[in-house]
């Protein structure tokens, strides 16, 4: 083998060996890493927590106007206490509300 044959060998496995080979890694850890993700979201309460609590209260809000307006089959108990004042809710519901 000459060095020019040698040097043609190492250019074709660097330019197209290096790229199938992370592509490989990729799609092979691709799964372990996103479950590894969304385990350490689950331990750690995740960052949807404040989103959640909000979506809850938006909820509570819906179900209690729906509720002071007669539209629910069966009355609604609250548990997390009183629904939110529609100051305290989102812009979007607040939009919301003000078009009715």
């Amino acid at each position: 083998m000459s060095i020019q044959e040698a040097v043609v060998a190492i250019m074709l496995t660097v330019l197209i060996g290096i790229p199938f080979l992370g592509l490989t890694l990729r799609f092979a850890l691709k799964p372990l890493v996103d479950t590894w993700l969304r385990v350490r979201e689950a331990q750690a309460g995740g960052a949807r927590g404040p989103e959640l609590e909000a979506l809850r209260a938006r909820v509570a809000h819906l179900e209690y106007m729906l509720d002071l307006h007669g539209m629910l089959e069966r009355p609604v108990t609250p548990t997390l206490g009183s629904p939110e004042p529609l100051e305290r809710l989102a812009p979007v519901a607040r939009l919301g509300r003000e078009r009715v």
